[in-house]
């Protein structure tokens, strides 16, 4: 039966449930089916008016959530599925009744001596019962049957299972048998100082921890944990003592130093970590009060009266309730795999998505808040659509905001029917982690948490957000470029919240950082799962080599390191594959001795996977890749203290030991010293002072630096005095009253904090929330509390307003038209390059000279031919032009993403983020020697005209390869005062303009010595030189302007001289990724001062930039960039072929 033809008995239809309206009815009707007592308790409750005390209230929530469990499942139908699940607690509780009478008390105990072994035992037992061994249901008979006796009748056969149970537990084949049984799973002691099962061994020539535990098979990036099962689920509900009942539930409200005497505040552990419980105060044993009797929708509704972003939080996420359970000597009740499992347990059920969904907006369990509010014409804007982000997006939205969500990722658009009409099977909603589409939303969630946690929890919040009306959601928009806070004021929002968590990834200065094979964590996993080279379909590119070494401690570490090695098994595959079809001969026809040495490396590797997977399928089992990986170098972490001294250790154990059940190596007190090289500049081994007593050398072809990250307070640095930063590492606080409130390090999440920033625009406030707020970053759930505790404090602040008269639907035609980027134009009649048109109008508006922007098309709809979905992954695209509403862009075709463009058409949606990078500096009164080649004069379209505009003379030295490389020469002139055609070789440019000169020259410096000999150009009135152009010309430039150069005479002693650096770019939001790092030095010296985010600072001083490290940086991908250009060209002659058959 449809969702709809179930609701109508009710008077409902499925839209109904998207509305207050409806939700209003539903509330009505649920009202309708409590007893008097409970309905009359309910009321006063809403009202404020009945006097329960923190435990009856929690009591009668769980009577609620009883009743509500059944409503719902009357509601949708469900009433058969729904008593399957309360006959299946008590089948556990039947288990859980076996397991504490009959082996914790009986067997466990059991001290006499036992005849026999636990094979002759077994035998007997089962014919006892009369059942075979291979039945799956034999521990639960076996649990039926002790059960069954009597025991004074039966005591005989008693002792016979308590026996049985001991032998089971001492006997190598009885605990054999009986591993994966529940009833023989008790909590372990706790060792604070042996929470994960290490060994020593030599790994590379050093001592390091590996895992005692056997290793688990890795391929590729599906879900590698499928969470417990609902046996052990059950088994760690009845572990737990649900405490709420005397105010002992110390993994919500935190563990204190005495109850009852809060002032003394909260114990610490032993890693000195405070224990404060969940940051969101969930409902915790009250939910597995509910889940223990079966009543999992109950279960869930009470879960999220505290939590409504529940898919976001719990297994392999937050641990936080654990480490303040009352058990605090042995192993805590697992509660995050309780909360997933509740939850997973609900959306297993028929219109579980739908239930979820409208347990999101409708909660009777709640006594505040329990119906979205009415529409109060507040307009809120949310920066970053990460944990913090989408879940102040939630509350704001249920308060009656209207919510207009931005991030500068690309958010995929989910399927129209999905969003109109309801989904029957979660199933339907789920995709393969491996070949899901990478929606984007989410933030760190996103791009940072690995495949360990189920990413189709993200699509379900995503989904939720993206049905409310008055909820807008916008990827590709970078709050700072496309948009500012003045511009979010000016277009009628109340409010603007940050939530764009961490920046700013730590750089280690030491020798020969960032060279070839060495690069931040951030990078490699945002490029791994943002734009799809870990996918078989994919053209973009990422190369990793091995042995690889990751630096840091943190969960960032563990995450890199075991993503590196199912992502080098996956490379090595698809470049044999692509090799193979190409012709290996076709690629190495133009590689340097570098690339066919790896591409050798690289096939001969994925050779040996091959091989492994063909012995794997004829044996039946799955391919064991971990000896390969070992054979080749394997990962190791490389941490400067005792793996008991590391943050992913005293955080989140468990990550550890799933990390070494890959095979990861954890080297221990280990400071990298520096970086050496091989003959082409590639990392090859790294320098490290072990204990700080010797140096050891451990080779390495890949470096990832994953040693933390700060604050992102990127908008307060790009607009000075816009925001105050704290101690240059945080937003500085302010209270609602507009109080600074300067920072303690010693606060914790459940303290008073202060949520706004410096910003004001009259009364209105800027708040910010997540990583960006020291009291909340650091993990996903304090991200998620921080929005919600944020929420009532921000309505304070919008209360005290005036009314917003600005209808909502047209602010949201306002964002809809202004930060959809879509196709205006293009022109692809120049085989080299293409002229785009986006219609873009923030951006457009926005748009300074000199900035650009990161293109991309959407995953979902984009085509695929020959198993590679043609999708433009990323692209950096310098503005040559705007106008009020749209960006020009010139896409020279070069490369693989750049070919492409042409399949574009007028109309089509992309991502245009930005405009990023700063402006060009547009100085008055002076003369500016502009040196470019053709990328450069596509940039100078633009800048040029500003230059001459601002009042400057300005001088071009166009440097082209030919005259036919010559784009828009009208424009060029009109932004040029003189402009000194130069080609390399055959016929020179026409100069049509008297003060313009024609040369043949290839050599710019010899050129420019020449123009000021001759007098063409007087370079002595030179103000300032700018230089586009290659590594080359710039390394030209850099060499004959310093001391004893050729150039240095000839310019003012102090020509300001910059580089235009073209440094690989990915997320180009100024400082999150890391992609665009480039080191400067001093130029005196030559030594490394400070490494710089080229998409914030792309125009840099000239003789401050380490070139070398520059050429380092761009060529790092340059073998799977060449066979991807190749496998482009093959992909697009099929799809020719396919059109023309």
């Amino acid at each position: 039966m449809a969702l709809d033809e179930r609701l109508q008995r009710y008077g409902l239809n499925f839209q109904d449930l998207q509305k207050r309206e409806g939700l209003v009815e539903v509330d009505t009707l649920y009202q309708q089916i409590l007893p008097e007592e409970t309905l009359s308790t309910l009321l006063q409750w809403r009202r404020g008016e009945a006097e329960l005390t923190a435990i009856e209230e929690s009591e009668f929530q769980i009577e609620l959530g009883a009743h509500l469990n059944r409503f719902i499942a009357e509601l949708f139908d469900i009433e058969r599925e729904s008593e399957a699940l309360i006959d299946r607690a008590k089948r556990y509780e039947r288990l859980m009744l076996f397991k504490e009478q009959f082996i914790q008390r009986g067997a466990k105990r059991y001290r006499q001596e036992i005849e026999g072994t636990f094979a002759e035992h077994h035998v007997a037992l089962l014919e006892k019962i009369g059942v075979s061994d291979q039945d799956p249901e034999l521990e639960a008979k076996i649990a039926k049957y002790a059960l069954s006796l009597d025991p004074e009748k039966d005591a005989d056969e008693i002792i016979a299972i308590h026996q049985w149970g001991a032998l089971a537990e001492k006997d190598p084949e009885g605990i054999a048998r009986v591993q994966d049984w529940i009833t023989f799973k008790f909590p372990a002691r706790l060792d604070f100082d042996h929470l994960v099962a290490t060994e020593e061994r030599t790994f590379q020539g050093i001592p390091v921890k590996v895992g005692s535990r056997p290793l688990r098979q890795r391929d590729g990036f599906d879900l590698t944990d499928h969470r417990m099962n609902r046996y052990e689920i059950a088994s760690e509900i009845a572990y737990c003592k649900y405490c709420h009942d005397h105010d002992g539930d110390f993994c919500s409200i935190g563990f204190p130093v005495k109850k009852g005497e809060p002032e003394q505040g909260f114990r610490k552990n032993p890693f000195n970590e405070t224990l404060t419980g969940c940051p969101l105060d969930e409902m915790i044993s009250e939910m597995q009060r509910l889940e223990k009797e079966g009543l999992s929708i109950g279960s869930l509704a009470i879960t999220m009266v505290e939590n409504p972003m529940v898919p976001a939080t719990g297994h392999r996420i937050c641990n936080d309730c654990m480490k303040s359970c009352i058990y605090q000597r042995a192993e805590p009740v697992n509660i995050p795999q309780i909360e997933t499992g509740v939850l997973s347990t609900v959306l297993d059920l028929p219109y579980g998505v739908e239930i979820y969904n409208l347990l999101a907006r409708w909660n009777p369990l709640k006594r505040e808040d329990y119906l979205p509010a009415e529409e109060n014409g507040r307009k809120v804007l949310v920066a970053g659509m990460g944990p913090a982000g989408f879940t102040m997006t939630h509350y704001l939205s249920q308060q009656g905001c209207h919510v207009v969500g931005i991030d500068g990722l690309k958010i995929e658009p989910l399927p129209a029917e999905i969003l109109t009409q309801p989904v029957r099977n979660w199933s339907d909603l789920e995709e393969r982690l491996g070949d899901r589409i990478l929606a984007g939303f989410g933030g760190v969630a996103e791009y940072g948490i690995t495949v360990r946690w189920d990413k189709n929890f993200l699509k379900l919040i995503y989904l939720t957000l993206a049905r409310r009306r008055n909820v807008e959601i916008y990827g590709g928009v970078r709050l700072g470029g496309t948009l500012t806070l003045e511009d979010a004021f000016d277009l009628g929002f109340d409010h603007v919240s940050l939530a764009v968590g961490a920046g700013l990834p730590r750089v280690l200065k030491i020798d020969n950082s960032l060279a070839k094979g060495m690069k931040q964590a951030s990078d490699f996993l945002m490029a791994m799962q943002l734009t799809g080279a870990a996918k078989d379909s994919s053209i973009a590119n990422l190369q990793v080599r091995l042995p690889a070494v990751v630096i840091g401690g943190g969960l960032t570490a563990i995450d890199t390191a075991t993503e590196v090695q199912a992502y080098y098994i996956k490379q090595v595959e698809k470049t044999l594959h692509r090799v193979e079809i190409l012709g290996e001969e076709k690629i190495r026809e133009n590689l340097s001795p570098e690339d066919d040495e790896t591409l050798t490396e690289f096939l001969t590797h994925g050779r040996e996977v091959r091989a492994e997977r063909e012995r794997a399928a004829a044996a039946g089992e799955a391919p064991n890749f971990n000896p390969l990986l070992q054979k080749w170098g394997g990962v190791m972490i490389a941490y400067r203290r005792t793996l008991q001294e590391s943050p992913a250790y005293t955080l989140n154990h468990e990550e550890v030991t799933k990390a070494f059940e890959e095979g990861i190596h954890f080297g221990e007190e280990l400071n990298p010293l520096g970086v050496e090289l091989d003959q082409y500049g590639h990392v090859k081994a790294i320098r490290f002072m072990k204990s700080g007593e010797e140096e050891v050398i451990v080779p390495a072809r890949a470096v990832l630096v994953a040693a933390g990250t700060s604050p992102n307070t990127i908008y307060g640095t790009e607009y000075p005095g816009s925001i105050e930063i704290e101690e240059k590492h945080h937003f500085q606080g302010y209270d609602l009253e507009g109080n600074l409130v300067p920072f303690n390090w010693g606060t914790n999440n459940k303290e008073p904090f202060a949520p706004f920033t410096s910003y004001r625009r009259g009364e209105k406030r800027v708040s910010y929330i997540g990583d960006t707020h020291p009291v909340f970053n650091g993990n996903v759930v304090k991200a998620i509390a921080s929005a919600k505790k944020s929420t009532p404090i921000i309505m304070q602040a919008l209360d005290r307003l005036p009314k917003n008269s600005k209808p909502n639907n047209t602010l949201s035609l306002e964002m809809k038209e202004g930060l959809t980027a879509t196709i205006q134009s293009i022109d692809a009649s120049n085989p080299t390059v293409c002229e785009v048109w986006v219609k873009a109008p923030m951006a457009a508006q926005n748009f300074k000279p000199g900035q650009f922007f990161r293109m991309q098309t959407f995953e979902t709809g984009s085509e695929i031919v020959a198993g590679t979905r043609l999708q433009i992954p990323l692209l950096t695209v310098s503005g040559t032009g705007s106008t009020e509403d749209a960006i020009r862009l010139l896409v020279f075709q070069w490369g693989t993403g750049q070919r492409l463009i042409p399949s574009l058409k007028p109309g089509d949606q992309v991502v245009l983020a930005g405009p990023t990078g700063a402006p060009t500096e547009l100085p008055s009164g002076k003369t500016i020697l502009v040196v470019a080649g053709r990328w450069g004069a596509a940039v100078m379209l633009d800048i040029g005209f500003a230059l001459r505009s601002a009042g400057n003379k300005v001088i071009y030295i166009a440097a082209m390869g030919s005259k036919n490389d010559v784009d828009h020469m009208d424009e060029l002139e009109e932004g040029a005062d003189q402009i000194i055609w130069a080609v390399g070789k055959g016929d020179p440019i026409e100069a049509r303009r008297p003060q313009d000169h024609s040369v043949v020259e290839w050599d710019v410096i010899k050129l420019i010595t020449t123009l000021n000999e001759q007098g063409i150009v007087d370079m002595g009135e030179v103000d300032r030189l700018m230089a586009m152009g290659s590594t080359g010309m710039l390394k030209g430039f850099q060499k004959e302007l310093s001391e004893g150069g050729s150039l240095k005479d000839l310019f003012k002693e102090d020509l300001h001289v910059t580089g235009t650096i073209g440094s690989p770019m990915q997320c180009m939001m100024k400082g999150v990724c890391g992609q665009c790092l480039q080191w400067q030095v001093d130029p005196a010296t030559g030594e490394r001062t400070k490494a710089v985010f080229t998409c914030s600072q792309q125009d840099q001083p000239l003789k401050a930039v380490d070139l070398d490290n520059l050429t380092a940086r761009t060529s790092q991908n340059r073998l799977p960039d060449i066979i991807s250009s190749h496998w482009l060209s093959y992909v697009l002659e099929e799809k020719a072929k396919e059109e023309g058959a």
